[in-house]
């Protein structure tokens, strides 16, 4: 009777699970299982090589009772140059890995990341509005979860028939934590958002619209460039929502949207001389605002049309 416990067998066996364990990580990786995962990424593909591994050795046990020694040593002389091309492989990805330029921890030092955006993105002016690029109105702004997650990723084209899991993304935004808060540690030189100052926990990106799965947002506001993000992981502040936390307000074009006593375009205008607008309430394509003065006095109320066929009509100020 022939013995399973031969050297060679032994020996055929645990270079068939070794072998196939990298088959089926490698199978993962080309079919991106694991892609889109987060952390849960690399147990899939870890559980790809255990299935893989385990089915071979099942296999290779079985083989062992059919194959002469002979056939035996020479499959283990074969399975042993495939391990060691795997290994050769895997190291040689892991150090290309590790000298990444997009890497994370290797763009740090990169001025093309981050410190170019808030000189851009903290103002809210008129003249920062009628740049040559004028963005879309859209729905509102995004704010990324950067309180519950490390990593934001930004995906391009979408088939949005399929799950988030399904899609592959094309780049990311990285935090950390410091004593000073939350701090971007990557972002791809083309993330322009509307409003960066993270000292104040502000990071809004203009919407452009929203899917059950997806937000499409604006990631360069001087050019218009869009990706898409994971709606899990980000919060939506539509506009009304948002301007009722914003500090004040101004008509774009004063002389053409001033402030009336009622919500009506032919309404009675409110002579009441003012040096702030402060948000109320919003109904429809007006808004309530407060009259303050010089020392944030109360003059009383209004309203101003603050949008109209899907154009913003007004500017606005985050901070006093």
């Amino acid at each position: 009777m022939k013995s399973f416990f031969r050297p060679s067998n032994i020996l055929f066996y645990f270079l068939s699970a070794i072998v196939f364990f990298f088959v089926g990580l490698f199978f993962a990786a080309l079919t991106g299982a694991g892609k889109g995962q987060g952390l849960a990424g690399g147990a899939i593909v870890f559980f790809y090589g255990i299935v893989a591994a385990g089915i071979a050795l099942v296999v290779a046990i079985i083989a062992v009772r059919y194959l002469e020694a002979s056939r035996v040593i020479l499959f283990n002389k074969i399975l042993g140059v495939l391990l060691l091309l795997f290994t050769v492989f895997s190291i040689y990805r892991f150090i290309s890995m590790e000298k990444r330029p997009d890497k994370p921890e290797n763009a740090l030092p990169r001025k093309t990341t981050v410190p170019a955006v808030p000189a851009i993105a903290i103002s809210h002016t008129p003249a920062l509005q009628r740049q040559s690029y004028q963005p879309p109105m859209g729905l509102g702004m995004l704010v990324p979860g950067f309180y519950d997650f490390n990593v934001i990723y930004f995906y391009g084209n979408l088939n949005l028939k399929k799950p988030v899991s399904e899609h592959a993304p094309t780049d990311s935004l990285v935090f950390k934590r410091s004593e000073r808060g939350v701090e971007i540690a990557y972002a791809p030189p083309w993330f322009v958002p509307a409003h960066l100052k993270l000292d104040y926990d502000v990071l809004f990106i203009r919407i452009v619209s929203v899917h059950s799965d997806f937000i499409e947002i604006v990631v360069n506001k001087t050019n218009g460039q869009r990706a898409y993000v994971d709606r899990d992981k980000s919060k939506i502040k539509y506009w009304p929502e948002f301007l009722l936390t914003i500090n004040s307000v101004e008509p774009l074009y004063p002389q053409n949207n001033p402030v009336r006593v009622k919500p009506l375009s032919h309404a009675g205008l409110v002579s009441t001389p003012y040096s702030f607008l402060k948000p109320l309430k919003i109904s429809n394509q007006w808004m309530q605002v407060e009259l303050l003065g010089d020392g944030f006095k109360s003059l009383g109320q209004g309203w101003i049309r603050w949008q109209e066929n899907g154009k913003m009509l007004i500017t606005y100020s985050l901070f006093s």
